[in-house]
């Protein structure tokens, strides 16, 4: 072997042991260093957004989750995607185009016997370039697929929405229950004086002979009772805030400062009005409508399975071959290709398509009758809070 072809298998060799030379996942590092960062991010972000000498309200808090809320983040990007994917298939109604070249070296030239003669019939050294369009002319599955792709975007939108809607409600739920456990907190602390104030009076009244040691007892009872109590409540009110403070995207164990407000005040409407407006606005019901229009756009693939595809091309060739009398040439033409038999596939497709739009139509169904429930029951708890409150 002469040193030229040493250095090549060097090199062949020293790319292969490259490519082979996989790191080693180092599970116990890559857990530590994540659990790390991800603690101090939450610290930082604390630290930035939960001013220490402000309370927060309630639209303070539902922006700070609108902002740093995962479950929201995660169906930005989910929407993000969507319309990635609408951009792809809207790609199979251009052009496709290809450049390839081709340079060959030969080690003897080609030659042919003719009338007991060789002759050369090609170049040693030959260098051809080909430029290839495609155009789809008739491809009716691209059409609906690319309709699919547009409900599935829609789809995505409305799901953001209806996750912003739910975070909202979750914020707005816990910060009134965080207020309502310190009031609760306050009245408790204040009934927990008031009874050890009573236990100290029956005590020194128990000395004087005034009163019965039971009266003692009970008296001692009830401050136990209260104590229990305001540990009860811290611990709810800790739980709450630790809820409030994840649903924010923020650690839950962060301290935050509330600001007392009033409760929201529901607009007084009848139970059909508010059915009705739940019926027209909520977007799992426009899901569920671009759902039953994307199987609907399945169905229309399915039967285009059955009819033919046409696409045209054209394509240029530049050949240095010095044999050839023409060095540039262009072609033209299409080609249609027609399924004829494939196993039965696309009538069995065909039939499932049919039967994925029907289900799709029963789900709207059940979403309805599920938002016509919330929306009694959410009516009947809101005018029970008001009877007793």
């Amino acid at each position: 072997m002469n040193l030229k072809n040493s250095k090549i298998a060097l090199v062949i060799l020293l790319f292969a042991a490259v490519a082979g030379c996989a790191s080693r996942f180092d599970a116990d590092n890559v857990r530590n260093r994540h659990t790390t960062n991800f603690s101090t991010d939450l610290e930082e972000r604390a630290a930035m957004v939960l001013p220490p000498d402000r309370p927060l309200g309630l639209s303070d808090c539902i922006q700070i989750a609108i902002e740093n809320n995962l479950d929201l983040e995660q169906a930005r990007i989910n929407q993000r995607l969507a319309e990635l994917n609408r951009q792809i298939a809207f790609t199979y109604f251009l052009p496709q185009v290809n450049v390839e070249m081709t340079h060959a070296v030969m080690d003897k030239q080609p030659t042919r016997i003719i009338g007991g003669a060789a002759a050369p019939v090609s170049d040693k050294t030959v260098t051809e370039t080909v430029i290839t369009a495609q155009q789809a002319v008739f491809v009716p599955e691209t059409w609906f697929l690319y309709e699919a792709f547009r409900g599935g975007e829609d789809i995505s939108d409305r799901v953001r929405q209806r996750t912003e809607d739910q975070i909202r409600l979750q914020v707005t739920a816990l910060y009134f229950a965080a207020l309502s456990h310190e009031a609760a907190g306050e009245a408790i602390a204040s009934g927990l004086e008031q009874a050890r104030s009573l236990a100290a009076e029956t005590g020194a009244m128990a000395v004087e002979g005034m009163v019965m040691p039971s009266h003692v007892a009970q008296a001692l009872a009830l401050v136990r009772a209260q104590e229990a109590g305001l540990a009860a409540n811290r611990r709810s009110l800790q739980e709450t805030q630790s809820a409030l403070l994840e649903a924010m995207g923020l650690s839950p164990a962060a301290a935050i400062h509330l600001k007392t407000e009033t409760p929201i005040v529901v607009e007084n409407q009848d139970l059909p009005d508010q059915i009705l407006a739940a019926l027209l606005s909520r977007p799992e019901l426009f899901i569920a409508d671009r759902n039953i229009d994307i199987e609907t756009q399945k169905t229309r693939m399915a039967i285009a399975a059955f009819l033919p595809d046409i696409i045209g091309f054209a394509s240029f060739t530049h050949t240095t071959d010095s044999f050839l009398k023409y060095s540039d040439s262009w072609m033209f033409g299409a080609v249609g290709v027609l399924s004829v038999f494939e196993g039965f596939r696309n009538v069995y497709e065909y039939r499932a398509s049919g039967v994925r739009e029907e289900k799709a139509r029963m789900q709207r169904e059940q979403a309805c009758l599920r938002i016509i429930l919330e929306v009694v029951l959410a009516r009947s708890r809101y005018d029970q809070a008001i009877e007793y409150g």
